[in-house]
């Protein structure tokens, strides 16, 4: 999984521990194994994170999905609203940093 996903080892062991996620393992020292729907589950977090949401903002957010793939438009569409809205927030920080940059640029030139 952690090939297919990107996603190390150590955090998938991580986000399991979380309950972000389940495994199977036939016995204590077999490999762990993951359903379709965990493998999703794990790209979604992956998103998550990018959009800037943290661990314990992505539990809440998976609390409410069903273990299916493709979520229903009713369960995506306000999630995806949301990463959205996240998103956007981020892009407008990022260019007020750049502003606020070339303000230094502009004022130790002087």
């Amino acid at each position: 999984m952690s090939e297919r996903t990107s996603v190390p080892a150590s955090s998938l062991r991580y986000y399991e521990k979380l309950g972000l996620i389940t495994s199977e393992r036939e016995t204590s020292g077999s490999q762990r194994r993951y359903s379709k729907a965990t493998f999703y589950k794990i790209i979604l977090i992956t998103l998550a994170q990018s959009a800037g949401f943290n661990l314990d903002e992505i539990a809440e957010q998976l609390r409410n999905l069903p273990d299916i793939h493709p979520l229903p438009p009713k369960v995506w569409g306000p999630l995806h609203k949301l990463w959205e809205r996240r998103i956007d927030q981020r892009v407008a920080e990022l260019k007020q940093l750049k502003i606020n940059l070339r303000r230094c640029t502009r004022d130790a030139s002087r």
